[in-house]
């Protein structure tokens, strides 16, 4: 698993490097223009999704978790925080845009995350999950977005669990825990309600919401499926974002976000997801680089332990894809 991430790390800078200067790589179409490859997409990024597309480094004091197997909870201790790495890309594979409005256009839009999750403090290995997408985006306007996507999840249990004993307030052993596969259908959609008002500075509102759909038993590596979720098939997400930049571009920014989920494999719980922080002064529309506070309570974000629960408060330095 190690040199698997070690590759897809030394691939994500060379692809960055390749794709840095994506003009050598459109092509004009009568009123249209082809571009292939890219890092600027049509749809974007949620900045509150536990389980989007990012490049971050968080480190979390934990308020509550029921699967960490070595807090001394039961012992009159305390929870031990985690640090987690997202490693993570976006690319839009092609775009077919009208030559007079860059916004606006239909894309293939491929994207992938893999959250890292180590215990505080020792850095011992938690877990490893792999989040990927293919997806069909487009903007026929500059204030709608849609996109339809293939989402697969897979997760992988970390070397801690196997070498230490269960010393926790769950109640079974997390060595007996399957690997759990999720392969959802989401089409999603986000408006940015104050376009209306013609004024680019107050464009800063934006609002999303998604439906999925897991498909049991199917994945693009076999047919491996998730049993004991065979018919919890439904999943839901929205989420609101505001960025406002100060008129001196040297003072930056700052960002406010919140994110709801529930998956019927949870009996619809909410998850719950508030961030808000600094962006670092940069040219604005481009990738930003973050300084955040994440407040989030539900779901385990390790999706080998989905069907439990964890509370943190977290710092965060992120990077737009």
């Amino acid at each position: 698993m190690k040199k698997y991430i070690l590759f897809f790390i030394i691939g994500f800078f060379a692809q960055a490097s390749f794709a840095a200067d994506s003009t050598k790589f459109e092509y004009p179409i009568k009123n249209w223009k082809l571009r292939l490859i890219g890092f600027e997409n049509l749809y974007p990024t949620y900045l509150a999704d536990p389980l989007g597309a990012r490049f971050e480094v968080s480190s979390q004091s934990i308020k509550y978790s029921d699967f960490d197997p070595s807090d001394k909870i039961n012992e009159g201790g305390g929870y031990s925080g985690k640090l987690v790495f997202f490693v993570g890309a976006r690319m839009s594979l092609l775009k077919f845009s009208p030559k007079n409005n860059p916004k606006l256009g239909v894309e293939v839009d491929l994207g992938c995350t893999i959250p890292i999750f180590m215990r505080g403090g020792n850095n011992d290995l938690i877990g490893v999950d792999g989040i990927y997408y293919f997806a069909i985006a487009g903007n026929p306007t500059e204030w709608l977005s849609l996109r339809f996507a293939k989402h697969h999840i897979c997760t992988h249990i970390g070397d801690e669990f196997y070498t230490a004993g269960v010393n926790s307030v769950i109640d079974f052993d997390p060595n007996m825990t399957q690997l759990p596969v999720r392969d959802d259908f989401i089409l999603s959609a986000a408006v940015k309600p104050l376009y209306f008002l013609k004024n680019e500075k107050w464009n800063i509102l934006q609002i999303y919401g998604e439906m999925g759909y897991f498909w049991p038993g199917v994945d693009f590596l076999g047919t491996r499926q998730n049993k004991p979720n065979k018919h919890a098939i439904f999943n839901f997400q929205t989420g609101a974002e505001i960025e406002y930049y100060f008129k001196q571009p040297l003072f930056g920014g700052f960002y406010a976000v919140c994110n709801v989920s529930a998956y019927q494999a949870n009996a619809f719980s909410l998850n719950k997801s508030l961030n808000f922080g600094y962006i670092i002064p940069q040219e604005r529309d481009k990738r930003k680089l973050r300084l955040g506070i994440n407040f989030y309570n539900g779901r385990a974000l390790s999706n080998q332990f989905y069907n439990r629960k964890e509370k943190f408060v977290a710092f965060s330095l992120a990077m737009d894809v």
